[in-house]
């Protein structure tokens, strides 16, 4: 884009909410423009197997291009990029979004920006998503049937996780970094009572033979033994440029919307995991992509559309 551009809906974050947005506003008639960093959760390579209608998993990939092109057969024009700057402008105007791409126009924004998940630090940890490092005991708690895990958590919601886990196995070590500990004393109660190893320590890198972990080595010199690794460190929301809008964020920056997807700022609305209605989920992602398209294009019907006018 070399110009201004002008369209009913941009959509920033081209994950399962993003995209669900998008087909659903693309079915509305209404021009869409869908913008994707490809930096989401989608560029993991975990492999879905909750996800209902892919009875062998589907992986987040796989999903991701089948919904690019889906949205695609409704006319919406998806463009890899970033957004750097939104402003609002008057009324039914909406907003210009200034983007690595150029600056376009958008009567309303679906905000599904997603997050930034806080990996472990050691060498090589990102190519281990998916494979042997999770981050989500809903969706990866059932492949630890009876295998030995390692969890790396520093905080109480951590030791909750680990408590879970024994619905799966009993072989759990909660793995706590000493300079960040801040487990409460009534968590380690409740984990000694488990039988769950808490230890102190840093991962400095991980073993494997072949795609099987073979030992996980700590900055100690330890080297402790686990099938597979879960990092419960948490996540950030990408909702710093949202500051400028005014827009409602929770305590931990995510944005607050209602039942459909709407926030405080009128014709801007957002979707999974950036919001508090988050929960990890590609279903609710997907739902929560739909309910926001649904509002957006309530508001962008002309007067001669709509009874109570």
């Amino acid at each position: 884009m070399t110009r201004a551009t002008e369209y009913d809906c941009v959509i920033v974050g081209g994950g399962p909410a993003g995209l669900s947005a998008a087909v659903y506003m693309g079915r509305f008639r209404r021009s869409t423009l869908l913008i994707d960093s490809g930096e989401g959760r989608w560029i993991y390579g975990q492999h879905n197997e909750n996800y209902l209608g892919f009875p062998k998993g589907v992986s987040a990939r796989r999903l991701h291009t089948l919904g690019v092109a889906q949205a695609e057969r409704f006319g919406v024009v998806p463009q890899g990029g970033r957004v750097e700057q939104i402003d609002r402008l008057p009324a039914e105007e909406g907003f210009r979004l200034t983007t690595t791409l150029g600056v376009v126009t958008a009567r309303t924004v679906i905000w599904a920006a997603g997050v930034r998940d806080r990996w472990p630090t050691f060498p090589g940890a990102r190519r281990l998503v998916g494979k042997r490092l999770f981050w989500c005991i809903v969706c990866d708690g059932w492949r630890t049937l009876g295998r030995e895990i390692l969890l790396l958590g520093n905080i109480d919601a951590a030791a909750e996780d680990a408590l879970q886990f024994l619905t799966y196995t009993q072989r759990v070590t909660l793995l706590v970094d000493p300079g960040k500990d801040e487990l409460s004393a009534h968590a380690r109660q409740k984990l000694h009572a488990a039988d769950v190893q808490v230890l102190s320590g840093e991962v400095r890198r991980v073993k494997l033979s072949g795609q099987d972990i073979e030992g996980v080595a700590l900055k100690d010199g330890r080297v402790l033994q686990a099938e597979l690794i879960f990092s419960l460190y948490g996540s950030d929301p990408n909702t710093e440029l949202l500051r400028s809008l005014a827009v409602e964020l929770t305590e931990r920056g995510m944005v607050n919307i209602n039942e459909k997807g709407e926030t405080n700022v009128e014709r801007f609305y957002a979707a999974g995991d950036v919001t508090n209605h988050h929960s990890d989920q590609v279903a609710s992602a997907v739902h929560g992509g739909a309910q926001a398209a649904q509002a957006a294009n309530y508001v962008l019907y002309p007067v001669r559309q709509q009874l109570k006018t």
